[in-house]
């Protein structure tokens, strides 16, 4: 890379740094209604009162792929404790998610977001990423991974 394209680069990532993006957390969840892979519709505004997981994924990307087996293990946990969980496949076919869940078998419904409206919504832009809504219906967490303290977070 020469002297000249390695300082618009620089100039470039440092005018990216200066770019406001819009934080949800503290932010009131945004109702959506999303078929499921199944053909069922649901809304989030039927888990009123209950703390939200929403899991956001592809078919395609692997650590995705990986968060499956621990979800559908702890999928009952959840409900138990009064949780809901969304897993919501962004942007992809029903034919191709319904092909990768044979193989995984999940205990959990997966919403479809063809048109990536409710991705969009929550301002995803890459996968996996887990929003947290409490109790009271106030996103408490975004990110990758499910937080060790999701418990309490989900309780607000």
């Amino acid at each position: 890379m020469s002297r000249f394209s390695l300082r618009y680069l620089c100039i470039f990532v440092l005018l990216l740094s200066f770019l406001s993006f819009e934080n949800i957390l503290a932010a009131p969840a945004f109702d959506f209604t999303l078929d499921t892979v199944g053909g069922k519709t649901v809304s989030l505004k039927e888990a009123k009162g209950k703390g939200v997981i929403l899991f956001f994924f592809t078919t395609w990307c692997l650590y995705c792929r990986q968060k499956f087996p621990s979800l559908s293990k702890d999928y009952e946990t959840f409900r138990r404790e009064g949780f809901e969980l969304f897993a919501i496949d962004a942007g992809e076919s029903q034919a191709k998610v319904s092909s990768f869940l044979s193989k995984v078998n999940p205990p959990f419904d997966v919403l479809l977001d063809k048109s990536t409206a409710v991705s969009e919504a929550y301002g995803i832009v890459g996968v996996p990423t887990f929003i947290l809504i409490s109790k009271s219906g106030v996103i408490v967490y975004e990110g990758n991974d499910l937080p060790r303290g999701y418990k309490d977070l989900l309780n607000k």
